[in-house]
C-alpha cells in the first residue's frame, strides 16, 4: 500500500510540473524564439547557433538556406564558408537576431563553417556537416551512414523565421500570381530561377500541385514530416499537366523504365536547369550513360560509323563526327521499336550491341 501510495504522490507531482511547462511554453515561445534553437541542435557557443541545415541533414537541391540565430549582439558579423571555400559576411543589426542566407552546393558531402567575429577577431565557430543527394551519380544517389532527412517545414522550426517571413501558405489552387514575389515561398526559394531554364510551376511559384504534403510507395516513412512533401513516385503529379504525354506514351509497346515507374524527377530537375529547356539534370549524353555506363565512350561508336560508311551504309556526317547523342537514335520515353529506337532509326542495327559489354541488354 505504502509502495502504490508513492507512486500516486509522484504522478500528482509530474502532473502539475508538465502542466507548468506546457503554460510557460505556449506564452513564452513566441517571446523568445531561442527555444526552437534548443529543439533544433544543442548551441556550441554563446555567441550564436546554426538553426538550418540541420546536421548531417539529407537534400535533394542544391540550393540550401543556411538559418543562423545570433544570442550575443556585440558581435560585429557572421561569416559563412562553403565546404568549397566560397565566402559569405553578414553584419549584425541591432534589431535582428535571426539571419539567413539561401547558397548553391554540390552533390556528396558537403558542410558550411559559420565564424563569429568581434572586433575583428574571431570568437565563436560551428561547422555543420550535411549531404546533397543525386538522383543519377554512381556516387552520391546513395545516402552514406550517419545522414538522415530532417524537414524543415512543420510548426515547430518554422517559428524561426516568422519574425521576419510570412510563413503560411497564400497560393490560391489553380491560379498563378500576377507577381511572383507575392508568393510566400519566394523569398527563400527565388534562387530556382536562376537557372537558365525554369519549369512553368517554378516560374508562376504554383508549388502546391506537387508539394501537397503527400507521399507515395517510395516515401512513406515521412509521412506526416513536412507540410510540403510531394509523393515519391512523382509521376502521376507530373501527368495532372501532361495529360497528352501519358496517353501518347501509354499505348507504346517499349516504355523506358524511369518513365514506367513514374521517376520523372530522375532525369528532369521539375524546378529548374541550367543545362536543358527540358529542365534535365545533365546533358543527353552524360544523362543516359549515368545508368548505362557501358556505352559512354563516344570513340568507340565514331569508330564503327566511320565503318559502316566504309561498307556502303547511309550514314550522316554527325555520327562521323561524334556530334550526336543518344537522343538521336533513341526516345527515352517510349517507343514501338525495341531498344527504345525511333521510327527514322529502325533498320539501324548492331550499334550499341556491338560495343558495348552488355551486349545491348539493359
Amino acid at each position: 500500500m505504502k509502495k502504490k501510495g508513492s507512486y500516486g504522490v509522484f504522478l500528482l507531482i509530474f502532473s502539475i510540473l508538465f502542466l507548468f511547462s506546457s503554460l510557460y511554453g505556449e506564452e513564452n515561445k513566441k517571446e523568445d524564439s531561442s527555444f526552437v534553437a534548443s529543439v533544433v541542435k544543442k548551441v556550441s557557443n554563446r555567441y550564436f547557433s546554426v538553426i538550418v541545415p540541420f546536421e548531417n541533414n539529407v537534400f535533394e537541391e542544391q540550393f540550401i538556406t543556411v538559418t543562423v540565430k545570433v544570442f550575443d549582439k556585440s558581435i560585429d558579423k557572421i561569416v559563412l564558408r562553403t565546404s568549397y571555400n566560397v565566402k559569405h559576411e553578414i553584419d549584425i543589426k541591432e534589431d535582428q537576431d535571426t539571419y539567413c542566407r539561401t547558397l548553391m552546393f554540390f552533390i556528396g558531402e558537403n558542410f558550411i563553417k559559420v565564424y563569429a567575429y568581434k572586433n575583428g577577431k574571431k570568437v565563436g565557430k560551428e561547422t555543420i556537416k550535411f549531404f546533397n543527394k543525386a538522383f543519377l551519380s554512381k556516387y552520391y544517389k546513395i545516402v552514406p551512414d550517419g545522414y538522415k532527412k530532417e524537414f524543415f517545414h512543420n510548426n515547430i522550426y518554422e517559428q524561426v523565421c516568422d519574425k521576419c517571413h510570412d510563413m503560411s501558405v497564400n497560393e490560391v489552387a489553380g491560379i498563378a500570381f500576377e507577381n511572383v514575389k507575392d508568393s510566400n515561398c519566394y523569398e527563400c526559394h527565388k534562387n530556382l530561377l536562376s537557372r537558365k531554364y525554369a519549369h512553368a510551376p517554378t516560374v508562376n511559384f504554383v508549388c502546391l500541385p506537387c508539394h501537397n504534403g503527400k507521399v507515395g510507395r517510395n516515401n512513406r516513412k515521412y509521412e506526416g514530416k513536412s507540410k510540403f512533401l510531394y509523393p515519391d513516385p512523382i509521376g502521376e503529379a507530373c501527368y495532372k499537366c501532361h495529360k497528352k504525354k501519358r496517353k501518347e506514351w501509354s499505348t507504346k509497346m517499349v516504355k523506358h523504365d524511369p518513365v514506367g515507374a513514374g521517376k520523372c524527377n530522375k532525369c528532369h530537375n521539375p524546378h529548374s536547369s541550367g543545362i536543358s529547356k527540358y529542365f534535365l539534370r545533365r546533358s543527353p549524353w552524360r544523362l543516359c550513360t549515368a545508368c548505362h555506363a557501358d556505352k559512354k565512350y563516344k570513340k568507340s561508336y565514331i569508330n564503327l560509323f566511320i565503318n559502316k560508311k566504309r561498307a556502303g551504309e547511309n550514314i550522316d556526317d554527325k555520327f562521323l563526327k561524334g556530334e550526336f547523342t543518344c537522343v538521336d537514335c533513341h526516345n527515352p520515353h517510349a517507343s514501338e521499336e525495341r531498344f527504345l529506337l525511333k521510327d527514322s532509326m529502325k533498320t539501324l542495327k548492331d550499334v550499341c550491341i556491338s560495343i558495348t559489354e552488355s551486349g545491348g541488354k539493359w
